[in-house]
């Protein structure tokens, strides 16, 4: 068996392989087969962490399997994981595993949370737990923010629980200084984008506002209503602001009470704009507000505005679609 792995692990990789110990290479070799490893995915966990192959199974491999699976990474996800996070098997069972496991448990509140969290990012489970997790969460915990807010960012997003304490402590005092509360379900919202950004990107994506004519109480009052929107790549700020501004003619107020626009796909605004001409042009807007229709959802804007109106203007569909343009004598 070790003769097969050896020339595939020497090829992908300088490895320290003593041939004295090939005996205990194809113990190692044998165990991880058992337990649902393919030949490829063993070779590629060897190349990534050599130190699995000088592993005791008895007392270091089987006793934290034996975990994984008990907390619900059984068959083909306990591969998926230990190769998403190689460093599983060289960290301390009963001092960062289990530790970090039931850490995670408390906070979300079930098993089954926890679980998810790790496999959504499985470096929970080798992560500094004392040096930047629990503090980071005790740190939002004073601050009042909601534990099932918390538990929520674990289990959806847990890099941003990972930042650097001094760099958590700084975010979450930029997000207060905004007028965003703690207690409000819009601080956790902030605090994953600003975390998400470096300080460069962040100053970047100010500029770029600051370019198409905002201030910054403008993009910051935007960035209140919805702190995704800042999330958008530059590219797509200018585009969405030019779409807003000098194709849909919207008013910086208006495109300020939606930042939501700027979340938009433009092969999405672009359509529905080209339905608000035409329903336009026969009257049959009334009482609309405009960026709530270029906003909504598919299915609403389709029955509300496409098949609502195809007695009046039979095409609009086609229109909708891009089949057919929108000049004056197509609609009337």
């Amino acid at each position: 068996m070790w003769a097969c792995f050896r020339i595939s692990f020497f090829r992908r990789r300088k490895l320290q392989i003593d041939e004295k110990n090939s005996q205990k290479y194809e113990t190692v070799i044998g165990f991880l087969q058992s337990h649902g490893f393919e030949n490829s995915q063993i070779a590629k966990l060897v190349s990534r962490q050599p130190s699995v192959l000088h592993n005791k199974v008895s007392t270091n491999l089987k006793p934290k399997f034996e975990f994984l699976q008990e907390i619900g990474f059984d068959g083909p996800l306990l591969p998926k994981l230990i190769l998403s996070n190689p460093v599983i098997l060289a960290r301390s069972l009963d001092s960062q595993l289990k530790p970090s496991f039931f850490f995670l448990k408390e906070i979300v509140e079930s098993d089954e949370k926890a679980t998810a969290s790790i496999w959504r990012c499985s470096w929970l489970l080798t992560f500094n737990l004392k040096g930047i997790l629990k503090p980071n969460t005790d740190l939002l915990v004073r601050e009042g923010i909601a534990s099932r807010s918390i538990a929520k960012l674990i289990v959806k997003e847990p890099r941003t629980i990972m930042q650097k304490v001094d760099r958590m402590i700084q975010v979450v005092k930029m997000v207060k200084e905004l007028g965003i509360e703690p207690k409000s379900g819009m601080f956790v919202r902030a605090l994953k984008i600003r975390c998400s950004m470096s300080d460069s990107n962040w100053k970047k994506k100010i500029n770029v506002m600051k370019s198409l004519g905002w201030s910054e109480k403008e993009i910051f009052t935007a960035f209140k209503k919805e702190p995704k929107y800042l999330g958008c790549s530059e590219e797509k700020l200018r585009d969405v602001a030019d779409f807003c501004f000098n194709t849909a003619k919207l008013d910086p107020e208006t495109v300020i009470s939606y930042p939501t626009l700027f979340m938009s796909a433009l092969d999405k605004l672009r359509p529905r704009y080209k339905v608000l001409e035409v329903l336009k042009v026969k009257s049959l807007l009334k009482n609309i507000k405009i960026p709530r229709m270029l906003v909504g959802g598919e299915r609403e804007f389709v029955e509300k505005y496409v098949v609502k109106h195809l007695n009046e203007i039979p095409n609009l569909m086609d229109i909708y679609r891009g089949n057919v343009t929108t000049g004056t004598k197509s609609v009337l």
